[in-house]
């Protein structure tokens, strides 16, 4: 799951444009499959509490 193209496939659905300006710098650090990781699930974590704010407003 942590092949370099897997990752850059991660960073561009993340958008995140300043990693992957700098990706032949940074692709082989072992820091970025944790960094893709936190931020995707910090964004899965933040999509359902917006889903259940909005939830509790149709109510």
């Amino acid at each position: 799951m942590n092949a370099p193209e897997n990752l850059q496939g991660r960073a561009n659905a993340l958008r995140l444009y300043g990693l992957l300006a700098h990706w032949s710098d940074v692709a082989a650090e072992q820091w970025v499959a944790p960094l893709l990781q936190w931020e995707e699930d910090e964004r899965a974590r933040r999509s359902l509490e917006r889903r259940i704010r909005a939830a509790r407003q149709s109510r």
